[in-house]
């Protein structure tokens, strides 16, 4: 029979006798002390296997960044070439905008100065819509003599203005044989600027000769921002025939 006196003579036995370490072990740790090497050999497999996969993962992330960083480059590239072509199709569009709206300014005058030749052969006309008989059509000699009748409180530019006149009809009243004249100004279509410039020439002609003047305009249109003088009477609208300015 083994006597144990001392540490030393157990730890000697338990060297003699490795079944008694395996009980000496049962008895004193718990059963989770007891797995645990083998919970600890299974966690250190899970472990390097989830070291393994957060690698791979890294690895598929960084090349995902990497298309992504050369996909934004190629985007950037396509934006900026994108962008290149719009400023020219702007530049172009912008190009054409302009050669519209001067083609426009062009057509613009040109309708005038159809509209203003047609008007000038109706002046007859005119003056007989107007219950008046025409007498003449005044030259720019005629007006610029007028016009040295002027006072010298009335602005030069609106005497120049006067003189470049459209139209200026000298009639007489078919009853009574009274001069007066007829201040008419000419537009493709009539506007604010027209019925202005009417009434101020009548208004010189008036006092520059002291006879009774009328404004008139003569157009193929009306603004109808104008409606109000031409339906009061205050400025006489004498329509152009459209068949008349497409036979010129």
């Amino acid at each position: 029979m083994t006597t144990i006196h001392t540490i030393e003579d157990l730890l000697s036995v338990l060297d003699e006798k490795p079944e008694w370490v395996e009980a000496l072990r049962a008895r004193l740790l718990t059963p989770e002390l007891l797995n645990l090497p083998e919970k600890f050999a299974q966690f250190s497999a899970e472990m390097n296997e989830f070291v393994a996969e957060t690698k791979k993962f890294s690895a598929e992330m960084n090349e995902f960044v990497a298309e992504t960083k050369k996909f934004m480059e190629e985007m950037n590239k396509f934006v900026a070439a994108t962008n290149r072509r719009f400023d020219s199709l702007e530049n172009r569009f912008d190009s054409l905008e302009n050669r519209v709206q001067s083609i426009q300014d062009d057509v613009g005058t040109l309708k005038g100065a159809h509209a203003r030749s047609a008007a000038l052969r109706e002046a007859p006309f005119i003056a007989g819509d107007m219950g008046l008989r025409w007498v003449k059509d005044l030259t720019p000699a005629d007006l610029w003599a007028l016009a040295d009748r002027a006072p010298a409180d009335i602005p030069a530019n609106e005497l120049n203005s006067f003189r470049r006149a459209d139209l200026i009809v000298e009639a007489t009243n078919p009853d009574s044989g009274e001069p007066s004249y007829i201040a008419v100004e000419i537009s493709f279509t009539a506007n604010g600027r027209d019925t202005t410039r009417a009434l101020r020439n009548a208004a010189f002609l008036t006092q520059f000769t002291g006879r009774r003047s009328y404004p008139a305009i003569a157009s193929l249109r009306r603004d109808h921002r104008i409606e109000d003088l031409i339906e009061s009477g205050e400025v006489f609208w004498y329509q152009l025939d459209r068949e008349i300015l497409e036979a010129e």
